[in-house]
């Protein structure tokens, strides 16, 4: 391993990997905040909002993330809307990761006890206070795994930005391999970077696992004392 070559162009692969991080959470906090008010929707009572739901769940989880991208990418130009790369692959990347996450919220929600809803209700608790207070913080030990792994997901789709030129970790580390013909070190370096911000995705989630064990008391006794 040349690893001058390796110091020489490590500089590259850790600006790239700002923009990376900069998708990443971008796109994790953007669909979560989109999909956990729409989970909820005809969740107890099913309508026609929620059909419509199941079908874009359905339609998107179907679509590779690299075909929407392209959509919104080379597509949209042909309808006069025009947007930077970044602002693609954010658009892109949360519109794909809005369906697997209303499905993952779904599943936990669907875990909590119904009676304890109803019994909320009967003692005329507010409906967004049920969801808040209530139905989510059982629910979360249920789809936390399932939506850590969404957020690896999310991280390593981040490399299907490289397709529509934006400056991401694989597209400056491919960048940097054509013009070098060394491979080894750059690819090493970046799946090393990868495996690092995996990490700290997985740290963040455990310390947010043990305090949410802490708080695990909380549930309709604590709703009912606030009423």
């Amino acid at each position: 391993m040349d690893l001058n070559y390796l110091a020489e162009n490590l500089p590259l692969l850790l600006e790239a990997t700002k923009v990376t991080a900069i998708l990443m959470v971008a796109t994790i906090v953007l669909s979560t905040a989109i999909a956990l008010p729409l989970s909820v929707v005809g969740l107890r009572r099913p309508n026609a909002a929620s059909r419509a739901l199941d079908l874009f769940t359905l339609f998107m989880r179907s679509i590779p993330t690299l075909v929407v991208l392209f959509f919104f990418y080379y597509g949209m130009p042909y309808l006069g809307l025009v947007l930077p790369a970044f602002a693609v692959a954010v658009v892109g990347l949360t519109i794909s990761a809005v369906a697997y996450n209303i499905e993952i919220f779904r599943a936990g929600l669907r875990a909590v006890d119904p009676g304890q809803i109803e019994a909320a209700e009967a003692l005329g608790v507010p409906r967004w206070r049920i969801w808040v207070s209530i139905a989510f913080p059982q629910a979360m030990p249920v789809f936390l795994p399932t939506y850590l792994s969404n957020a690896t997901l999310i991280l390593k789709g981040t490399s299907v930005a490289s397709i529509i030129t934006l400056p991401e970790l694989t597209a400056v580390a491919n960048e940097i391999v054509s013009l070098t013909y060394q491979p080894f070190e750059i690819l090493i370096a970046a799946a090393l970077i990868y495996v690092a911000m995996g990490g700290v995705l997985s740290l963040g989630a455990a310390l947010f696992r043990r305090r949410l064990s802490r708080g695990a008391g909380r549930s309709l006794q604590t709703v009912k004392a606030g009423t």
